[in-house]
């Protein structure tokens, strides 16, 4: 196998590449903070433009043959190059017009998120005013009209899904794939079979405690609004994500004083906080704030992300946020900013293929690390300036809410992990509203609402524009408890987030090699370890 021939080629295609992924960058943010017809376009126009890049059959055909001769080109850096564009010449693989139609989809798709807003009591409302209703009213009825205006984008948008579902689909077979999610598996280096099994595991092991906890969550919420059945508007998040402010409820009604970490952020500018907090790591975000979006207007995305614009060095990495002085976006900002942290440190002499995160499940893995900051008590303490005696009130609180976020975490992860392999199975079956419930109910013990036949799953904004992306979370959350342990026991010796040797760990061992190994090796690099979901499960403990 000629290595000249090989390294030729990437450097080409590379310097190819670059100007057109930095303009899908751009695009896609100015659509994520306008929401405009026109960024619509803009997007569609530059994706068909990067689709071209990878249009041509016979470089995938020789790529493809080096690809599976890759054992014999002795450069590992030149090797992992080489893995990288095929993996992303597969992807991008299909007819034009398919492909055209998929970003056109994607495209108004993420339209309709950013400018649906639901209607409670005859007043569009933000996602962010849902979800305060849903915190803090002790109105059922409001709640049950938040709860169902949090829905509402579903059914404008299902359409959008499904026929994104069967063209993905399409793209898939015609690539020799039984489906998409099958085929997304194999392009992210994931092992199908492998991954169905962790999470079978993860499923089972979790059952008992998350059985208990909505046990003790459904006694206090039927006391607290006097009724016989919990529904899902009594609780605080509208797709049981998180059940921190049940658990400080719960607190309370022991005769505790609660965790309510929302009362921590009042008043607090999230920017300040985030910076100290990456500060003391040694890891510098202010440029990346000056570049971000972080407040709430019409037309914006109401979500949170991070983008890099392309990969030319000095980096141009972004956050888009809705940041409001509470619990939820400081975690988020603490967790987007992992995210950027990640991106902006990769070391800017790799090949221009490499700079990039290692894997999704590796970047997801800084930002929840960081992002659970937000609810540990050492941080509030040393960086939120929480008082120390209101936090040893608070403490035990603190932990258990930590602990049954994560547990709650891990089973709405499940109910996303099966339903998509549900939907990718069959996009047209009319049974996906009763699936999406009966999965819910399994999974997550909620009740569905006597009659309801809507598209809920729809409203969830990862089955449209990110599919099959639910799994990096779960792998993150794994790593990111091993990862903290090794931190903590073996390099820092105190917390992390008060270290800047871990900050530096952090850039040698994980930021700096970009995407020089796959996921699995990082891991087993920067911990010493395979992936261990032990770490996790004492997490939750």
């Amino acid at each position: 196998m000629d290595s000249a021939e090989i390294q030729s080629f990437i450097a080409s295609f590379e310097e190819r590449m670059a100007p057109v992924e930095k303009a899908s960058g751009e695009a896609y943010w100015v659509l994520a903070t306008t929401g405009t017809e026109e960024a619509r376009g803009e997007v569609v126009r530059v994706g068909k433009e990067y689709n071209a890049l990878f249009a041509d059959g016979d470089e995938f055909e020789k790529l493809k043959g080096w690809y599976e001769g890759r054992d014999a080109v002795e450069s590992q850096i030149l090797r992992r190059r080489l893995e990288i564009l095929y993996k992303t010449f597969a992807g991008r693989q299909g007819d034009e017009a398919t492909l055209t139609r998929v970003e056109e989809l994607e495209a108004e798709a993420n339209a309709i998120y950013n400018n649906h807003r639901g209607r409670v009591g005859g007043k569009e409302r933000s996602e962010n005013e849902l979800r305060t209703i849903l915190r803090s009213s002790d109105d059922a009825a409001l709640r049950q009209e938040a709860w169902e205006a949090s829905k509402s984008v579903g059914r404008p948008v299902e359409g959008t899904v499904r026929e994104l579902a069967r063209l993905r689909n399409k793209l898939a077979r015609d690539a020799g794939y039984p489906n998409h999610r099958v085929r997304a598996l194999d392009l992210q280096e994931i092992e199908v079979e492998a991954l169905d099994r962790l999470m079978d595991d993860l499923e089972a092991t979790t059952r008992g405690a998350f059985e208990g906890l909505r046990g003790e969550i459904d006694d206090h919420l039927k006391r607290r609004f006097g009724v016989e059945r919990v529904m899902p508007w009594h609780l605080s998040d509208p797709f049981f994500q998180s059940c921190a402010h049940e658990i400080a409820a719960l607190g309370r009604s022991e005769g505790g004083p609660g965790a309510d970490a929302d009362r921590y952020f009042e008043g607090k500018d999230l920017e300040a906080l985030t910076r100290e907090t990456y500060d003391n790591m040694g890891l510098e975000v202010r440029d990346v704030l000056a570049r971000s979006d972080l407040y709430e207007r019409p037309g914006k995305s109401q979500h949170a992300f991070c983008i890099p614009i392309g990969r030319d060095y000095p980096y141009d990495v972004r956050v888009l946020a809705n940041a409001e002085p509470d619990a939820y976006w400081a975690d988020t900002m603490l967790h987007e900013f992992g995210h950027a942290v990640y991106d902006k440190h990769i070391n800017p002499s790799l090949p221009y293929l490499l700079r990039s995160v290692a894997h999704t499940s590796t970047t997801e893995a800084i930002a929840l690390m960081m992002g659970s900051l937000a609810s540990d008590p050492a941080w509030l303490s040393s960086v939120a300036g929480v008082p120390e005696d209101e936090l040893d009130a608070d403490r035990e609180y603190l932990f258990r809410s930590a602990r049954a976020d994560k547990l709650v975490f891990v089973r709405w992860a499940l109910v996303m992990y099966r339903f998509e392999a549900a939907l990718y199975e069959d996009p047209d079956r009319d049974d996906l509203n009763p699936l999406w419930w009966d999965l819910v109910g399994d999974l997550q013990l909620q009740e569905r609402p006597p009659g309801r036949d809507e598209p809920d799953w729809a409203a969830k904004i990862h089955v449209a524009v990110a599919p099959i992306y639910y799994h990096n979370y779960v792998l993150g959350h794994l790593t990111a408890a091993q990862l903290r342990h090794h931190l903590e026991e073996r390099v820092a010796g105190r917390p992390f987030f008060r270290s800047e040797t871990a900050g530096r760990y952090l850039q040698e061992a994980i930021f700096g090699p970009g995407a020089r190994s796959d996921w699995q090796e990082t891991v087993l690099h920067a911990t010493g370890e395979k992936l261990d979901p032990g770490y996790f499960a004492k997490s939750l403990r």
